[in-house]
């Protein structure tokens, strides 16, 4: 028998566009800038404590402060919500979504967590490693092709606003740091994503692979992790016991929940998209 915790993660390796940089030129600042997040928990902002909705206030934010004068948000962020539930709300205008892409200048999404989770924890007890991987093999095959399809229907909606697409990341990894096959699916996932986002024209891949790691960066405190993680007693299948866990491990997710980023959390987030917005400058 296989028991597994399937959870959300970000890969382990770096993911990069091999797409040129686009050269600033004539940067218009007065311009207004509509900026359309859609997806699950990361984008409705789940755990950040300032409740400002997480990454998206937080982008705006800061091209405010870059001197964007004109810079508006709408989130489209529902908790819970795999790849097909998103695409469904696009494909019907569900409160404005697809009316509200037709006029973005940039697109972010946030996907892929929710699908991954729901396949683990269907295949966690079934019984044969063969068995096992047979079934998440084909649970990978249907999610590349929902979130190819819903790629496909952000773009029938607009076809110039780039689409900016965040990885996902593995919020319990400090505790269950020797969990492989964890990593194994998340990579893999992961790797999914870039790859439908490659096949896209002004799309791009979102890393957040540090937010598995919170502050353990060195390859020392990875080692550390691995073997404390060997003397955990209670089953990994079981997320709930963490609710009894005072604090957090990782400095980059909520306490609250032990699953969903923090104030430095999200703010790591941000980061990473205003670099990927400024790296490849497609918007301006």
């Amino acid at each position: 028998m296989i028991v597994v915790f399937g959870i959300a993660g970000v890969s382990y390796q770096v993911y990069s566009n091999v797409r040129h940089k686009t050269k600033i030129t004539n940067v218009n600042k007065n311009k207004k800038i509509s900026i359309v997040a859609l997806g699950d928990s990361l984008t409705q902002g789940v755990g950040d404590p300032k409740k400002a909705g997480g990454y998206v206030s937080r982008t705006k934010q800061a091209l405010d402060k870059k001197g964007y004068k004109h810079v508006t948000t709408v989130n489209y962020g529902i908790a819970g919500q795999r790849s097909d539930q998103i695409d469904k709300r696009v494909q019907n205008n569900v409160k404005g979504l697809s009316s509200s892409l037709k006029k973005a200048n940039i697109i972010v999404l946030t996907v892929g967590g929710n699908d991954l989770l729901q396949s683990l924890q269907s295949n966690a007890l079934v019984d044969g490693k063969a068995k096992f991987n047979s079934r998440m093999k084909q649970a990978s095959i249907t999610y590349q092709a929902k979130v190819n399809r819903l790629m496909n229907d952000i773009r029938k909606e607009n076809k110039k606003a780039p689409i900016y697409v965040f990885g996902i990341y593995n919020p319990i990894y400090v505790y269950f740091a020797n969990v492989d096959v964890i990593n194994q699916y998340v990579k893999k996932y992961n790797q999914i994503t870039n790859g439908v986002v490659l096949r896209n024209k002004k799309a791009h891949f979102v890393d957040i692979t540090p937010l598995s790691y919170g502050q353990y960066k060195s390859k020392a405190q990875k080692e550390k992790l691995v073997e404390s993680s060997d003397e955990v007693t209670f089953n990994p299948l079981d997320i709930l016991k963490l609710d009894d866990t005072k604090g957090e491990l990782n400095n980059y997710i909520s306490p609250d929940d032990h699953f969903h980023p923090n104030d430095k959390g999200y703010n790591y987030m941000t980061n990473r998209l205003v670099s990927q917005l400024f790296r490849f400058n497609d918007w301006n």
